[in-house]
């Protein structure tokens, strides 16, 4: 009785154990650039979404983010946003200049201070300030701002502050926001880094 043997060429099994003992070497890696890119971009985007709620520039959010990025030792990363809390020229003002508030006069109803810090507020009246010059003489530097006595007297002022960076980030609606984007871009990175190194794995196994 005749007989045949058929064979099967065990190299391509050979290289799949291969590259599944490489891809799990790689993973770690994987996460850590997952983690990265995610954190670029929720740097970039928690500018985005703080201005949607306050009337505060994306640059002044920005410049206030500090990045810790993963490493091969740790896969930790976080954003840290640091700040000072703001006088009420870093918002929308008027009048804006003091100029404006002598022509119009002290009970002339524009003539009182009004500021924009939450955009669903609006323009609200300030009941203590007023405009005047901050002695900047460089004219890149803030020329005017509102301020308020410190007693009752016309001396000493000082610059009427509000909120912090770091404090319009903490509020909640907008800390939900920043929470959901993060989570949904980390899922669709770690997608795509697996989904890079498996193609490149399939690759070389079919090479």
């Amino acid at each position: 009785m005749a007989k045949e043997r058929i064979f099967v060429d065990t190299k391509q099994i050979n290289k799949l154990a291969i590259e599944l003992k490489n891809l799990e070497k790689e993973m770690p890696g994987a996460a850590v650039s997952a983690i990265n890119r995610t954190v670029d971009t929720i740097a970039t985007r928690i500018g985005r979404i703080t201005v949607k709620e306050y009337a505060i520039k994306q640059k002044e959010v920005k410049d206030s983010i500090k990045k810790n990025k993963a490493s091969g030792k740790t896969i930790n990363a976080s954003l840290e946003s640091k700040g000072y809390t703001l006088s009420f020229a870093h918002f929308p003002h008027s009048p804006a200049t003091r100029m404006i508030a002598l022509t119009l006069g002290s009970n002339h109803p524009k003539a009182r201070v009004k500021v924009k810090i939450k955009k669903a507020n609006g323009s609200v009246p300030s009941q203590t300030g007023f405009i005047a010059p901050t002695g900047a003489k460089s004219a890149d530097k803030v020329q005017f701002n509102v301020f308020h006595r410190l007693g009752k007297a016309r001396y000493p002022i000082a610059p009427i502050r509000t909120l912090s960076v770091p404090q319009m980030i903490g509020n909640a609606k907008v800390e939900d926001e920043i929470q959901k984007v993060a989570q949904e871009t980390l899922e669709k990175r770690i997608e795509h880094e697996i989904n890079y190194r498996l193609d490149k794995a399939s690759k070389r196994i079919g090479g």
